[in-house]
């Protein structure tokens, strides 16, 4: 993924590739990574789609004006924002774990500009909130980002998928050193900082895909989301971990297509 363009959103001038043709799809990255976690995915759903993969504030390519405190809301209007700039009135959307966050205050902030949405690897913003101001929680992850490069990849992957593809290793270091540590903290301060929600009020066809061996965003809370939005059809995708689409880009592909086409 190498053609990148930017469109200024207010003070955020975001980075973006643009490929394929077909209906517009908008591919929101997750919390350590940007546009380039679509990559594989991309060669696939480009075939059927207008695929626009783009990094969020704080992340790759996207530049702020200044280094000021921002919110969920922030980053949702960002991406309401790009909407608009490509000359489209609305898009299907997808987001992956800290983009599927993104992706509910979009549904909820900006109904109009949201055709279609899916809801990848994430759990709803209330169960987000809490899970990442538990303290038990902030020490896991220590531990996790202490055991090194190959322990985060097999928590983010699986250790059987790691042992087979150790090259996901080096990939997912590539995607965590886009960032700055200051950008970092500023953008999971965001991520938590919103307004009160109520997710039975998101109009948009939902499709919230559940990783089997995800052990970030857990099934429990995941299927409560799905039976919270009005609209939502809950799916499980098999073996894959956390960063599902990145290990299996044509199966999940396939999933993502035969949702939005139905």
């Amino acid at each position: 993924m190498t053609n990148i363009q930017f469109k200024t959103v207010g003070k955020v001038k975001i980075a973006y590739e643009m490929l394929g043709k077909g209906p517009p799809l908008l591919l929101m990255h997750g919390g350590e990574a940007d546009l380039r976690m679509f990559r594989d995915a991309v060669g696939y759903l480009q075939k059927s789609f207008l695929t626009i993969a783009y990094d969020q504030r704080g992340c790759g390519q996207t530049v702020v004006e200044d280094d000021s405190a921002y919110s969920l809301e922030d980053l949702a209007d960002d991406a309401a924002g790009l909407i608009a700039a490509l000359g489209c009135e609305k898009m299907h959307v997808l987001g992956h774990s800290a983009g599927g966050l993104v992706a509910q205050m979009l549904a909820l902030r900006w109904p109009g500009r949201v055709d279609r949405l899916i809801l990848e690897a994430t759990v709803s913003l209330a169960d987000s909130k809490r899970l990442m101001q538990d303290e038990s929680m902030k020490e896991r992850m220590k531990s996790l980002m202490a055991g090194g490069p190959a322990a985060s990849a097999e928590f983010f992957a699986t250790p059987k998928y790691v042992a087979e593809h150790p090259e996901i290793v080096s990939r997912l270091g590539e995607l965590r050193g886009s960032q700055t540590p200051e950008s970092f903290m500023r953008r999971m301060l965001a991520l938590q900082t919103f307004a009160d929600v109520d997710l039975t009020k998101i109009k948009a066809k939902t499709l919230v895909l559940y990783a089997e061996q995800d052990r970030a965003a857990q099934r429990g809370p995941t299927e409560r989301m799905a039976k919270t939005i009005p609209n939502a059809k809950f799916e499980v995708y098999p073996d894959a971990g956390h960063i599902g689409i990145v290990q299996f880009p044509e199966g999940y592909s396939k999933v993502i297509t035969a949702f939005l086409e139905s």
